[in-house]
């Protein structure tokens, strides 16, 4: 069944097709449901068009701040922790603090030390560790890869036998590794669900039926455009040229089930108008809304997989949508935390360096009554800082 027309009189004059969008133009009430929907799907499309293209664009952009700003500054806190480190292990051999002020220094070096093992081994940093804390660095990664052995044991039902690994990174890689099926094996066949019903049966026949219409409306698109841009009927070295450039977009669209593109590319040389496709039978138009949506769920999905990274990068202080600006405000202010931090640090290096100024901040420590986890940010040894780093 053919549409009614959406234009009064169908009146064609005095409209520039360049510059008529894509969609069903008229009054919203001479639309039908299948039309309105069809000009919804094209917006949403579009609008996920835009979004996914704001973070391929910007991924770069990322990649030369990490490198640039983040990284560099990463090594220099890095650096004015690890002197912090060592003027406070010179100032334990001094014997010149009370019995009191040790335990404390030696809190400070246990938190400092165990953190930046975590980011980066030093055989240095492990003497110094080993030196300070109750258990040792290696009996510690032992126990943490022990714990996610039983862990994986206890909850995934995985078992990993290899008595050698003897770090957390190493035990999450074996697990990992034993989650996954064989090479050349099928994945577990999903649970067997209840026999469908007759209405059910009917629903899945029905919308099979649909998805086989759906394709074959795309392929006569495609067959069309084809037809009309095939390089090698064409004479003109110039024309030919243009028709080869457009011939590989169409392509490129089919291979992608990108129903949006061919549809404009069949505007942009003129094989349909938009008075074609206001004037479109309701069931091709129903089998254009069916391909549209699934290419709209698969742009939607495109763009989630790109923005995860950074939502679970930004964690608790993520809002409810993740966007490269909300990216480049979160970096600017861990970069801007970071240079604070790199300051007190450097600030206490000069302080501490005389033992009456470290004696001084311990003992204002002391009458704090802070518990053990405030002794991580004694005298501004925030050795990683209150927020996560953007990397």
């Amino acid at each position: 069944m053919k549409q009614q027309s959406l234009f009064d009189g169908d009146d064609r004059r005095g409209v520039d097709r360049a510059v008529v969008p894509l969609g069903l133009v008229g009054r919203a009430a001479s639309l039908s449901r299948a039309q309105k929907k069809f000009n919804r799907l094209i917006a949403d499309l579009e609008a996920a068009r835009q979004e996914l293209a704001r973070w391929n664009g910007y991924l770069p952009t990322y990649g030369q701040r990490v490198h640039t700003e983040i990284e560099p500054m990463q090594a220099r806190l890095r650096q004015a922790r690890i002197a912090m480190v060592e003027l406070l292990d010179q100032t334990m051999r001094g014997g010149r603090l009370t019995r009191a002020q040790r335990a404390k220094v030696r809190d400070i070096l246990s938190s400092m030390l165990s953190g930046l093992l975590e980011e980066g081994h030093e055989p240095a940093l492990e003497r110094l560790h080993d030196k300070y804390c109750d258990v040792r660095y290696e009996e510690g990664q032992r126990q943490e890869a022990e714990m996610l052995r039983e862990l994986a044991s206890d909850f995934l039902g995985v078992e990993v036998d290899d008595d050698e690994i003897s770090s957390p990174e190493e035990m999450a890689r074996a697990i990992e590794q034993k989650m996954r099926p064989p090479a050349g094996e099928a994945e577990p066949a999903p649970r067997a669900r209840r026999k469908k019903g007759a209405q059910a049966v009917a629903r899945e026949a029905l919308r099979q039926h649909a998805e086989q219409d759906a394709s074959r409306s795309v392929r006569e698109i495609y067959r069309k455009l084809v037809s009309e841009l095939h390089p090698d009927r064409e004479m003109d070295p110039v024309e030919r040229a243009r028709k080869t450039q457009l011939i590989q977009k169409v392509n490129q669209a089919y291979e992608g089930k990108d129903l949006l593109a061919l549809l404009e590319l069949q505007l942009a040389i003129e094989q349909i108008d938009p008075w074609a496709l206001a004037n479109m039978a309701e069931e091709r138009l129903q089998h254009y809304n069916l391909v549209l949506e699934e290419q709209l769920k698969r742009l939607q999905q495109e763009v989630s997989e790109l923005a995860m990274p950074f939502v679970m990068m930004l964690a608790d202080a993520a809002p409810r949508k993740v966007t490269p600006e909300v990216v480049q405000r979160a970096i600017d202010e861990d970069l801007q935390a970071m240079r604070l931090d790199l300051q007190h640090l450097q600030s206490d290096l000069e302080r501490f360096r005389d033992i009456r100024q470290l004696k001084a901040s311990l003992r204002d420590y002391r009458s704090q009554g802070l518990d053990e986890e405030d002794l991580d940010a004694l005298a501004m040894l925030l050795f990683k800082g209150r927020r996560g780093r953007r990397r």
